[in-house]
């Protein structure tokens, strides 16, 4: 309802508001008339450094925990060179 009001009486809201609408109905065409590839090639991005922060993230307690760098790397998929800058950073 409040969205309502403010489309009624703030013209830079309202403009504002029919841009984004008109930017998410692009986004939807592109999607569906089969040019969602810069949508799957960031989506697939974003999954993989998520994944690294992931890693590095359990590296990083299994370095304070004492555990071997090279056993770490093996179980991370991370370089020896790249556990040694996060030792350094813990």
């Amino acid at each position: 309802m409040d969205k309502l009001e403010r489309l009624n009486e703030d013209d830079k809201f309202r403009t504002d508001y029919n841009v984004g609408l008109v930017r998410r109905k692009e986004i939807n065409s592109a999607r569906l008339d089969g040019y969602d590839d810069g949508y799957d090639d960031g989506k697939a991005e974003g999954l993989e450094a998520g994944a690294k922060a992931e890693r590095i993230s359990i590296a990083k307690n299994f370095l304070k925990d004492g555990i071997p760098i090279e056993v770490v790397s093996k179980n991370t998929g991370l370089s020896i060179g790249e556990l040694e800058e996060l030792k350094k950073e813990a």
